[in-house]
């Protein structure tokens, strides 16, 4: 009986000699976006957001789809340089939270969540079987976007389904059932006519849909198909154009 009283004991004293789990970032720099292309990095305790469009940092702050944050339309307009480091090592989930907490301080973001049918993109695997070939070796992933083309070596296909809805600015739900690590790759640059290629520079085209949809099924064996479904979304009650200062 001593035994299990000192253990209880013991554990408890170990439960409360623990680190708390960093709930907001140490010390956060929050500046409009410099030209270039958005790209987020989470660390063990950072989090660098670069030219981040500020409905993609609201959907990455909750894990969800830039589509799925509703709100005024110039936040799908105004980007910015997010660079927040945590007192101590962190999750991505931990760091997913301390950013909503940064959005709340910063730009007084308010919101509520709900479920709203709206109009998806949902991908599955097509009627002749997919063609990504299963990552070999285990290692950090890579997911590579280039011009008109991306490759995902040992990449999920949660990583393409979110480069799609950040593209074509709709929620693309991924039902394809492929779990694991894939290495893929995707190049629309063939479909592209001259005509396309002058009117849109470096930009996805008009026709990026169905030139996407087309290039998907042919290159990847997944295939895309439109219809409504209820998804969860965030929605923006308000929120400031200006950041408090750093």
């Amino acid at each position: 009986m001593r035994t299990v009283t000192f253990l209880l004991f013991l554990s408890s004293i170990l439960a409360l000699a623990q680190p708390e789990p960093p709930t907001t970032f140490e010390v956060a720099s929050v500046k409009a976006g410099q030209p270039g292309r958005e790209s987020i990095e989470a660390g063990p305790a950072s989090l660098t957001m670069r030219n981040v469009r500020l409905n993609a940092c609201i959907g990455w702050a909750f894990n969800i789809q830039d589509a799925q944050v509703i709100g005024p339309s110039w936040i799908s307009q105004a980007s910015f340089d997010i660079i927040a480091k945590s007192a101590g090592p962190a999750t991505e989930a931990q760091l997913r939270s301390m950013l909503q907490a940064l959005l709340v301080d910063r730009f007084q973001l308010a919101f509520r969540r709900e479920s709203r049918e709206i109009p998806a993109l949902i991908l599955v695997v097509s009627s002749k079987g997919h063609k990504l070939k299963p990552a070999e070796k285990p290692g950090e992933p890579s997911f590579r976007i280039g011009n008109m083309n991306l490759a995902g070596e040992g990449a999920t296909v949660g990583e393409l389904t979110r480069f799609l809805s950040s593209t074509l600015h709709e929620t693309v739900i991924d039902q394809t059932g492929l779990k694991g690590l894939f290495n893929y790759t995707l190049d629309i640059n063939s479909y592209l006519t001259e005509e396309m290629r002058k009117s849109t520079g470096t930009g996805p085209p008009l026709e990026a849909n169905s030139i996407i949809a087309q290039a998907m099924q042919e290159q990847l064996g997944l295939k895309v198909e439109s219809k409504k479904t209820p998804v969860s979304v965030v929605v923006v009650e308000h929120i400031e154009k200006a950041p408090t200062e750093n």
